[in-house]
């Protein structure tokens, strides 16, 4: 196994590191997640924060207009990011065939969901909540694509600190916020196998399955302290309790679970979404300890048990 840490022999390892060690030949199931940037107060994370903020603005802009040609375009950077080494990198493809299945899919369902066009969802992040088969290696992706100049600074200062060699290195699909345009340039970047690498702040990572986890627990939410008090929405479920009680499971029974019943759901309550993320979601997000990092990076699991 060759983690950074080792490959550039820095002697120290993640506690004493800004950024995720990651092995650098296999999967690293790591992804970046937007509401951990939402939520830093540092310098960099609010860099990263303006570039989503930006992008989501703009591809929302173009729904409201049916401009599918503008959409396109904002979302042509999207190809699979391998250089961080996190999710599923080293096993999936490489090229465009994600970002080719994902963009009609996120194009169809900005222009079809009316919490987006309203301005209901109106964080990048909620995408987890309403666009069917975005988890948590989608969103990552998507992710890592805006913010990849900000992240390929980040890289060359730790370099500097750490005395990590760097080669000039075109990268393609760098999001310039200021044009709204993918550009690509050549940039010093410091590379294993030929293959550059960027490095990813340990304070904005989740570990696999939070983005489903959200979901499921929102929907919970949802039924608990709304659907099943609104008369309206308990007109048609069967009730299976005693004296004709109707109990949260015959709630669910009648509205299972799925992302467009969400969206439609938050139209009709205007502060479910708020509410959810203040009361429930905002005690959910944080970030990962060094300990867990290092069960992933450094398959300290298995050392412990050997």
């Amino acid at each position: 196994m060759s983690n950074i840490s080792i490959y550039f022999n820095l002697g120290c390892q993640q506690p004493e590191l800004e950024f995720v060690d990651v092995k650098l030949n296999q999967d690293n199931l790591l992804f970046i997640d937007p509401r951990l940037i939402e939520i830093q107060q540092d310098a960099l994370s609010k860099k990263m924060q303006r570039r989503i903020e930006v992008f989501w603005a703009e591809l929302i802009k173009a729904a409201r207009i049916n401009d599918i040609r503008r959409m396109e375009v904002i979302l042509g950077g999207l190809k699979e990011p391998n250089e961080t080494r996190l999710g599923y990198s080293s096993n999936k493809p490489h090229g465009n065939s994600v970002a080719d299945k994902l963009k009609p899919k996120i194009i169809e369902a900005i222009r079809r969901n009316k919490a987006v066009r309203t301005g209901v969802l109106s964080h990048f992040s909620d995408v987890e909540l309403f666009i069917e088969d975005v988890g948590s290696d989608r969103i990552s992706d998507i992710t890592t694509k805006i913010i990849k100049d900000v992240l390929i600074e980040f890289t060359q200062a730790q370099c500097l600190l750490h005395g990590i060699p760097m080669k000039k290195v075109n990268q393609d699909d760098i999001f310039d916020y200021t044009t709204v345009r993918w550009i690509s340039k050549k940039v010093e970047l410091p590379t294993h196998k030929g293959k550059p690498i960027i490095f990813v702040p340990k304070n904005i990572i989740r570990l696999e399955g939070v983005a489903g986890q959200n979901f499921r627990c929102f929907y919970r939410f949802a039924i608990r302290e709304f659907i099943s008090n609104d008369k309206d929405m308990l007109e048609d479920v069967s009730a299976s309790g005693e004296d004709g009680k109707i109990l949260l499971k015959d709630v669910k029974s009648a509205y299972p679970i799925s992302k467009n019943s969400i969206s439609n759901w938050m139209l009709k309550f205007g502060s479910m979404l708020v509410d959810f993320k203040s009361d429930i979601l905002s005690d959910r997000i944080e970030p990962l300890n060094d300990g867990e990092i290092m069960i992933v990076i450094y398959n300290e699991h298995l050392r412990n048990a050997s």
